[in-house]
């Protein structure tokens, strides 16, 4: 192909000068020869991409391919069942819950009943005849002055700059009119989290953004500031996050804005480095310190932490120091393995950390163990999407539920896979402001607080069905799993009260 190109372009010139000779009025054509044939000659002599080497200017056909390959498969070449992380059933269910359009459908499910790992509830032959809950959780231990009663779904944690300024505007006005919590993520307070009212949760991580000093380290009266704030509601310490558990994380230079900067309280145009550890606390007593100083500065507000559960024993051991010093984290929330839509090391991406479904029984299962099961809510974020999602996770211990992405579609994400390269399509996880203006915040805000009012209604469908009048009624035993061809499981008999033949012995 290589000497194929040569002799193509040689042969080219000569036509097109041939061409020229006799018909000058074509003299254009050469407007569009040429630049294809330099960008040939470019791949021709280039050495770093061995395609476009061994095919000049063909080559770069498969490039182009290659980086759009994500977005044609799920627009055109994947049925309702296929597409990843989620399929473009889930992906409707948001959409037309967002706005408020028919969800039906003909013909019935397209989800096939013999796939191992199909999952199911078991509805009930007298359905209940009305629901006696506000769906609503009230969080706060008895250590904690300003309970906050929570939705029982809320917006997980993506901060400004990872998410662009009229995506956080949306999902503030969104927010507001559903009566749900924005969590800030880590990138700092910004105007744009107060610019309706909604009820916040103030998140920070290792980098300390919003509230930090020169060096980087905790700054109590920086934190003061914004968690005395009427609208922040809790505070949410990031330990780890599902996309990267164990690892530090890096905001590059480039992306480093001047608003962005002002807002993390760092300097425009550096590369910031957000560690693995927090230099506040080394462990777990520390950390307790840490967390009564935090309800302190912010006049009793709840303090919970964030983490992606890893090495099991250190967590059981972080919750008998809980129960030892008699004091603990109004909450913890709970990231997937399979959370993230951010730039993550590939070991972390895909290995590890433990999937939202084991981490959720396991988390339940300790507290439970060392009697402080009513004293912690527990909060599940990890692929949330419908009312099916909220019930797996509240059957197997969680109080309320985190949604990212799913709330990410209900803004219009197409699912494109663009998130760490600043060209997100939908103007979602973006800077660049022509991108950005796609976003009307005016009508997307609606589509969240409508996707937001659905789900729970298709919540509260679900417990009818089941012949459930209120969230006392939840139960493993309702949801059944496939193991293989001939055999299910409910969740009762799968996650009984220990992981993976690991009994739990409870306190209580």
């Amino acid at each position: 192909m290589r000497k194929g190109f040569i002799i193509t372009a040689i042969f080219l010139v000569a036509a097109y000068i041939v061409m020229v000779f006799w018909h000058p009025h074509l003299w254009w054509i050469g407007l569009i020869i040429l630049p294809l044939l330099v960008l040939g000659l470019v791949d021709y002599f280039q050495e770093s991409n061995n395609i476009r080497r061994t095919y000049p200017l063909l080559g770069r056909i498969t490039n182009l391919l290659e980086e759009q390959r994500h977005v044609i498969q799920e627009t055109l070449l994947l049925n309702r069942t296929e597409g990843q992380p989620f399929t473009l059933i889930q992906k409707e269910i948001v959409y037309k819950r967002a706005a408020d359009a028919l969800i039906n459908q003909p013909f019935g499910t397209q989800i096939p009943y013999d796939k191992v790992g199909r999952e199911w509830f078991t509805h009930s032959t007298y359905p209940a005849k009305q629901i006696n809950d506000d769906f609503r959780v009230l969080i706060g231990s008895s250590h904690c002055l300003k309970p906050y009663s929570a939705s029982i779904l809320n917006l997980a944690g993506m901060s400004f700059g990872s998410i662009s300024k009229n995506a956080t505007l949306a999902f503030n006005g969104g927010a507001k009119i559903a009566g749900f919590a924005q969590n800030t993520g880590e990138g700092g307070f910004t105007p744009y989290h107060q610019e309706y009212g909604a009820d916040i949760i103030f998140q920070f991580g290792t980098g300390y953004f919003g509230c930090r000093d020169a060096e980087g380290n905790f700054d109590a009266k920086k934190f003061a500031d914004i968690a005395t704030n009427d609208v922040v509601k809790m505070i949410e310490i990031k330990i780890s996050q599902g996309a990267k558990p164990g690892f530090g994380a890096i905001l590059p230079a480039k992306k480093n804005t001047k608003e962005i900067a002002k807002f993390r309280d760092v300097e425009q145009g550096t590369e910031i480095h957000s560690p693995a550890f927090h230099s506040a606390f080394d462990n777990d007593v520390e950390m307790l310190r840490f967390i009564r100083k935090l309800r302190k500065l912010s006049k009793g507000k709840p303090v919970g932490i964030k983490l992606c559960i890893g090495q099991q024993d250190e967590f059981e051991r972080m919750v008998q120091t809980f129960a030892e010093k008699q004091n603990c984290p109004d909450f913890i929330a709970i990231d997937g393995a399979e959370g993230g839509s951010g730039a993550a090391h590939m070991e972390s991406l895909h290995w590890a950390g433990m999937p939202i479904i084991e981490a959720i029984h396991f988390a339940n299962g300790i507290l439970k163990k060392y009697g402080l099961r009513d004293e912690i809510k527990v909060m599940a974020a990890g692929k949330i999407i419908s009312a099916f999602d909220i019930y797996r996770m509240m059957a197997l211990g969680a109080d309320a539920c985190y949604s990212a992405r799913g709330m990410m579609f209900a803004l219009g994400c197409v699912q494109s896979l663009k998130c760490n390269l600043d060209t997100c399509p939908t103007g979602i996880t973006t800077m660049v402001p022509s991108r950005v203006a796609s976003i009307v915040v005016k009508d997307k805000k609606t589509k969240v607080a409508t996707y937001h009012k659905n789900t729970i209604e298709g919540f509260k469908e679900l417990l009818k069905s089941m012949g459930i009048e209120n969230r006392k009624g939840i139960d493993k035993k309702y949801i059944v799993r496939r193991i293989n061809e001939n055999e299910t499981k409910t969740y009762q008999e799968l996650y009984s009260n220990g992981l993976n033949g690991r009994k739990i012995k409870s306190n209580g």
